[in-house]
C-alpha cells in the first residue's frame, strides 16, 4: 500500500527516527557485547540468538535455525496496511580468526536490529513486509550463498545492508561506485618423501619447495594481470621439522578480480603454477576449490535512496569503489540490493585490523552506527511506501550486465 501525501510520508520518517534515537543506548550495549565476544564464522552462537531474541522482543516472528544452518534466522513482520514489497536487512555477526570483530560486523548486526526498532514503530500502518535476515560466516564461509541457494531470498524485493568503510561514507549513485571484487579460493597439496636434510636429502621429494615455486610463480605472474585483480595467499603447513625434508606442504589462496570471468581465468593460471610446481619437485599435487564470490551489482536506484537518507540523517558523505569481496554479491545478482557505506574513523585506518576493532567500540563508530542504520531504516520505508521504487529497482537490475558491462 502506498502512502499517499509527503506529510504522511514526514510524519512516518520521524517516528523511525525517534523509535531508533528512544533505543540509542539499548543499540549501542547489543553491538558492543557482540564486539566484546567474539565468534567465527558458523559458530556465531550468542550473536545470532542475542539478535533473534531482541527481534523477538521487536515484535517480529523469527525462524531460527533458518535454512538448516544453526547460526542464521529469519525475523519477519508484515505491515498492517496490505500486500507491498518486502524488504530484507541483512545481519553480518561474525569475526576474524585471531583479530575479532576487524570488520566491524556488531556493528552490522545491530544494524538489522535497529532498523526492526524503527520500522517497527510504523509497520502497522504500511503495506510490505519486513525482513531481516541473519546471515552468518561472511568471512570466507559463504553464508548468503548458502542460504540463497536453499531459497532464503526468493521471495526478497530489495535487500539491504551497511558496512563500515574506514574513514568513508556514502551509498552508489552511478558505476562504478558500491562495486567490489569476486573471489574464489582455491588450495594446494603437495605430497613428497621425507628424508634426513643433511644426511640423505637426495633421497627426499621436497613438498615445501613446490609451495615456495608456487608462490614464485604467482609472483611472476603479477606483473601480467589487470590493474584491479588480486592474488594473495598463505603456507597453512610447512613442514614438520628442520632437519627432515617435508613430506606435505599446503598453501591457500584467494584469486580476485572485477568480474568472475576474469577471476575464472586467473585461478585456470593458478592451477597450473602450481601443476607446473608438481612437476619441477616431483610432488603429488592435491586441488581444493571453494565457493566463488560474485562482484557486487549495486542498485543505484535504491543507492540515490539511501544517499539521500543518509544526508538527512547528517552523514558526511564520500566513497568510491571497493576492493574487498563479499558473500552479498551473489544476492545483488539475484535481487536490487545495495550497502550502506559508513565511517568510523575520521582518518584512515587498515581494514582486517585491530584499529577497525578499537573503531568498531569507539563513541564515534557507534555514533555513526546509529546513523547509518537510520538511513537503513528510512531507504526501507521508502521502499514499502512506494511500490513504484521496488518496480524501477528491478527494471535496472534486470539490466545491471548490459548497462554497465556491455
Amino acid at each position: 500500500m502506498a502512502v499517499d501525501t509527503r506529510t504522511e510520508i514526514g510524519v512516518l520518517r520521524e517516528r523511525v527516527k525517534e523509535a531508533i534515537a528512544n533505543e540509542r543506548e539499548h543499540l549501542v550495549e547489543v553491538a558492543e557485547t557482540i564486539r566484546t565476544t567474539p565468534e567465527l564464522g558458523y559458530e556465531e552462537r550468542m550473536a545470532s540468538q542475542l539478535l533473534a531474541d531482541q527481534l523477538r522482543e521487536a515484535g517480529f516472528e523469527v525462524e531460527k535455525p533458518y535454512k538448516g544452518i544453526e547460526t542464521a534466522f529469519r525475523a519477519t513482520r508484515r505491515g498492517g496496511g496490505g500486500d507491498g514489497p518486502t524488504v530484507a536487512i541483512l545481519a553480518e555477526y561474525d569475526a576474524l580468526a585471531g583479530i575479532g570483530h576487524g570488520c566491524g560486523h556488531n556493528l552490522i548486526g545491530g544494524s538489522g536490529l535497529a532498523a526492526a526498532i524503527g520500522l517497527g514503530a510504523v509497520i502497522d500502518e504500511v503495506g510490505g513486509t519486513v525482513i531481516v535476515m541473519g546471515t552468518p560466516a561472511e568471512e570466507g564461509g559463504a553464508g548468503k550463498i548458502r542460504i540463497a541457494e536453499q531459497g532464503g531470498f526468493d521471495d526478497i524485493d530489495a535487500a539491504l545492508m551497511i558496512h563500515h568503510a574506514g574513514d568513508k561514507t556514502g551509498a552508489p549513485l552511478h558505476w562504478p561506485q558500491g562495486t567490489c571484487l569476486a573471489v574464489t579460493d582455491i588450495a594446494f597439496e603437495f605430497s613428497g618423501k621425507p628424508a634426513h636434510a643433511a644426511a640423505d636429502p637426495y633421497n627426499g621429494v621436497n613438498a615445501l619447495n613446490a609451495v615456495i615455486e608456487t608462490f614464485n610463480g604467482i609472483n611472476a605472474l603479477r606483473q601480467h594481470i589487470v590493474m584491479d585483480a588480486r592474488i594473495h595467499g598463505i603456507i597453512t603447513h610447512g613442514g614438520e621439522a628442520s632437519n627432515v625434508v617435508p613430506k606435505y606442504a599446503r598453501a591457500a589462496f584467494l584469486v580476485r578480480a572485477a568480474t568472475q570471468s576474469y577471476v575464472n581465468e586467473l585461478t585456470e593460471k593458478v592451477r597450473n603454477i602450481a601443476r607446473g610446481a608438481a612437476l619441477m619437485t616431483g610432488c603429488e599435487l592435491e586441488i581444493t576449490e571453494g565457493t566463488m564470490h560474485a562482484d557486487m551489482r549495486p542498485s543505484y536506484v535504491l543507492g540515490e535512496k539511501y544517499h539521500a537518507n543518509m544526508q538527512d540523517v547528517g552523514l558526511d558523505l564520500s566513497q568510491g569503489r571497493g576492493m574487498h569481496s563479499t558473500d552479498f554479491g551473489e544476492i545483488s545478482y539475484r535481487l536490487p540490493s545495495v550497502t550502506g557505506s559508513f565511517a568510523i574513523s575520521t582518518t584512515p585506518i587498515p581494514g582486517h585490523s585491530q584499529q577497525v576493532v578499537d573503531a568498531s567500540g569507539s563513541d564515534f563508530g557507534y555514533d555513526q552506527y546509529i546513523k547509518v542504520s537510520t538511513a537503513m531504516a528510512l531507504t526501507a520505508l521508502d521502499i514499502l511506501t512506494d511500490p513504484e521504487l521496488s518496480k524501477q529497482a528491478w527494471e535496472k537490475h534486470k539490466q545491471w550486465a548490459k548497462e554497465y558491462e556491455g
